[in-house]
Order: structure tokens, then sequence, then C-alpha cells
């Protein structure tokens, strides 16, 4: 499955960031695109209220531009951040992030739904906000996953550590884990036999194979 991944740290402007945004959605020819945590707004706690109702704003443009794509981005809505997945015209999947770090706690509502699967045309997926990559009890309900997606504002000191997780994950779960992160710059994709692809570039443009899934968990049985 061809997918795009896209990178950019988001300027204070939020309509020039949702139009670069919509820009890339509708150059890719990809079935799966994945952009970062909160990529429109940032963490605009100086500009609260507007960020919260920009979501519409957002939903409007997108939701028409994911016909025979998927989409995943996160957004700060009713005071929470919100992955949410867009595909064929509708949102079908959100979930709030649930693990908030340092200064989120004092502005986001803690979401209520732990990370887990869910299906789209028999592919199984999860997504991880950020932080939430840290937590191994995540790790153990997504088994048997075929692709984590990972929307993220990383730290750049603690770069390295989402590179590590990220490969650790796909190891462990012998699945794709693919990443957007638009701070620290660690977007990329590995495999379940943990090859990577990483680049600093705005768009990443990579291909998942799930019959490779079933070829190493085959070959390397975790039992």
């Amino acid at each position: 499955m061809k997918t795009t991944i896209i990178q950019f740290t988001p300027t204070k402007n939020y309509d020039k960031n949702l139009e670069k945004l919509v820009s890339y959605i509708k150059n890719s020819t990809s079935k799966l695109i994945i952009a970062p945590e909160v990529i429109v707004t940032d963490f605009d706690y100086s500009h609260w209220n507007e960020a919260n109702e920009y979501a519409e704003v957002i939903k409007k443009r997108v939701l028409p531009l994911s016909k025979d794509k998927i989409i995943v981005f996160t957004m700060i809505e009713d005071n929470k951040n919100k992955a949410y997945v867009f595909y064929n015209q509708e949102v079908v999947y959100f979930r709030e992030k649930v693990k908030l770090f340092g200064y989120e706690k004092k502005y986001f509502k803690k979401g209520e739904i732990e990370p887990e699967i869910f299906e789209i045309d028999g592919i199984k997926y999860a997504i991880l906000i950020c932080f939430e990559i840290r937590f191994i009890d995540y790790w153990v309900r997504l088994k048997g996953v075929d692709v984590v997606l990972i929307p993220a504002m990383w730290g750049v000191d603690r770069k390295s550590h989402l590179l590590t997780l990220s490969n650790a994950l796909a190891l462990s779960l012998q699945s794709y884990v693919v990443v957007s992160d638009g701070l620290a710059f660690g977007s990329g994709i590995v495999s379940p036999w943990g090859e990577e692809i990483r680049s600093e570039e705005e768009i990443i443009n990579v291909d998942i194979d799930f019959n490779y899934v079933k070829k190493i968990r085959k070959k390397f049985l975790l039992k």
C-alpha cells in the first residue's frame, strides 16, 4: 500500500498550515496519508479557544479530500487531542490522547479510549499519539495489529528515544510502524523485520506490504 508521511513544523498561522497540509494531501497518490500531531494549530496555548474552534474548519477542508484515501492526524477539539481517521469522505475512527505529557495536563482533558485495534478494508490499524508510545502496556494491547500509526510532535532533545521506541515496537509486534513527527523530524517507517526508512524531508513516500507481515510472523514465531 502506497503511503505518504507528511512532516513539517506548524507556524502560528492556522490558515497557512492548513493550506500546506491540504496541498500535500491533494498531491499525494497514496492510499494512506499520515501527518503529525496537532499539525494545523500546534500546541497554541496562548490562543486555546481559537485552536479548539478551528477543528471544524480543519474537518470541513480535509474530509472531502479523503475519497479513496485514509488520512490520519490529530487536532485540538473539545479540549482534547483527537486523532482522526478520514476515509471515503467519512470519519471512520477517532480517539483522544490518553497519556498527556508535561504542560499538556494543564490544558487538555484526558481521553477515555485506550489504544486499540480497528479495521479498515480488512487491515488492522492502531494509533499511538506521540508520548503514548513509551507505555509498554499499550504494546501488549496491540498484539496482532498490521500497522501502528504514530502522529507526533516529539522533543528534539529526545529524538533518539523516538527512533529506538518505534524500532522496538515494530520488532515486538512484528508489524509496520509509521511515524509522522513535526518537531524532531523523526518520521519514517519501520518494517516487521526492523528495516527502516527515515528522512527529514517534508514528504516521505513509502510502501507497506501486508504480505510481508504474514511472512515475518510465519518465519519467526513469537509463541
